[in-house]
């Protein structure tokens, strides 16, 4: 057993934020500020305090002052890189994003899926012939090969249930590029014991889909569907771009 002092213990961060998708887009827009956001709040904060008498008499006490304004210097900004895939090469739009780039157009290296597991409960079916529809229809652009998998339907999506099948599926067979299972929900449990068995029992690429990120319109499929596949060749050995590195 172990006592903690209550005076000595607070609580830290949101357990169930994931569950409120408002307080996410809350909290997100106030951690992702601009710079100039981000001294407009801090010298906020410091007139706030100097504009306080409690505060200045704290700081008086302790022998400190705190300027108005934070300290200026002089930055370098480095030039663009150059990003190179295989038949071409691009400079990052102004977001420095080049996501839409790699899912359009072919990788440096590409690992084609010609042995594979797909792995999901009964009751995800129809997510699962989603995905495999929206897999071959996005791997053309980027020049990869998804053949048609080993496919295993579980009765329940309890974690005994994917543990068993998962075993006596690597077991079955003696070349096995990846495993590939949809859950359905954002479950440490059963992530943990999949990644288990496929990173120490049984090692094997494994890629772990949740359903939720599935249900949508088709625009947000394929975009996850675009962003899974990029994992896949990654994991598979693949490389999906580079930069210049000159001596």
């Amino acid at each position: 057993m172990v006592l903690l002092v209550p005076e000595l213990t607070f609580l830290t961060g949101l357990s169930d934020l994931r569950k409120n998708s408002r307080m996410l887009k809350e909290v997100m827009w106030e951690m992702i500020q601009s710079p100039k956001q981000h001294y407009q709040r801090l010298t906020g904060l410091l007139c706030r305090i100097r504009d306080t008498p409690d505060a200045s008499r704290e700081l008086e006490r302790w022998g400190l002052r705190l300027d108005t304004d934070i300290y200026r210097t002089r930055g370098h900004v480095l030039p663009v890189e150059r990003i190179n895939l295989r038949l071409r090469s691009f400079l990052p739009a102004d977001d420095l994003g080049w996501h839409r780039e790699v899912t359009k157009e072919v990788p440096i290296a590409v690992i084609s899926m010609n042995s594979w597991f797909l792995i999901y409960p009964k009751r995800l079916q129809h997510l699962a012939k989603e995905l495999l529809v929206a897999m071959r229809s996005c791997c053309g652009a980027m020049g990869m090969q998804v053949g048609q998998p080993t496919v295993q339907e579980l009765r329940d999506d309890r974690i005994e249930t994917y543990v068993r099948t998962i075993q006596s599926s690597l077991g079955s067979q003696d070349k096995v590029q990846l495993l590939l299972c949809i859950i359905p929900s954002s479950r440490d449990d059963i992530y943990g014991a999949i990644k288990k068995i496929c990173c120490v029992q049984s090692p094997v690429p494994s890629q772990v889909v949740n359903a939720q990120s599935l249900m949508g319109h088709p625009g947000k499929i394929r975009s996850v569907v675009q962003k899974v596949l990029l994992q896949i060749n990654c994991k598979l050995g693949g490389q999906l771009w580079g930069v210049d590195i000159p001596l």
